[in-house]
């Protein structure tokens, strides 16, 4: 039995799950959409031997494995697993943001809004990336069981519209901190 302090509300679940779920499918449906550019980013990050793996071979299955997890942190039974695989990968990205910051290498696009974006690696990615694995471990956590109804429903999409808003927010704050710093 497990106690009820440590049971996820079901409305914040779904949140939880929307929001993450959002994430993901943007980021399989960047590298589907933009292969190239991503497959060249992607294998900035990589030692020069796995370089032409990565080219050749990972990028349309990341982008399909992120979507897949998308689509699984949906419904409630195979919620779990996929939350344990979002932050997973989530934690290997924030991972090998800061391996490159351990190397000094701080030109490195991040590549996480799309491959248009500047943005750079930065400590504040790596903590962004570790938060966001975190809110999706909480998806691991079980459900305290509740009829909703539709305006918990509703409640529970603005919830998720408001992390999205909140997750884009924190990229812009990093994207004008950043532009700043390089206009000085």
């Amino acid at each position: 039995m497990v106690p009820a302090s440590m049971l996820l509300p079901e409305v914040v679940a779904i949140a939880l799950a929307g929001f993450v779920a959002w994430l993901f499918v943007v980021a399989g449906l960047h590298k589907l959409r933009y292969p190239a550019q991503f497959s060249e980013l992607a294998a900035q990050y990589l030692p020069a031997p796995l370089r032409p793996l990565w080219r050749d071979a990972l990028v349309y299955p990341v982008g399909v494995v992120e979507i897949a997890i998308a689509l699984a942190l949906l419904p409630p039974q195979t919620r779990g697993a996929a939350a344990i695989a979002a932050a997973v990968l989530l934690a290997a990205y924030a991972l090998m943001m800061a391996w490159q910051l351990a190397l000094g290498r701080r030109d490195l696009r991040c590549g996480c809004a799309g491959p248009a974006s500047e943005v750079l690696v930065s400590p504040a990615l790596v903590v962004r990336n570790l938060l966001t694995a975190g809110v999706a471990l909480l998806l691991a956590l079980p459900l305290e069981p509740m009829a909703l109804s539709g305006a918990g429903i509703l409640l529970a999409l603005c919830m998720a519209g408001f992390l999205v808003a909140l997750y884009l927010g924190a990229e812009q704050l990093i994207s004008n901190s950043q532009h700043m710093a390089r206009s000085r």
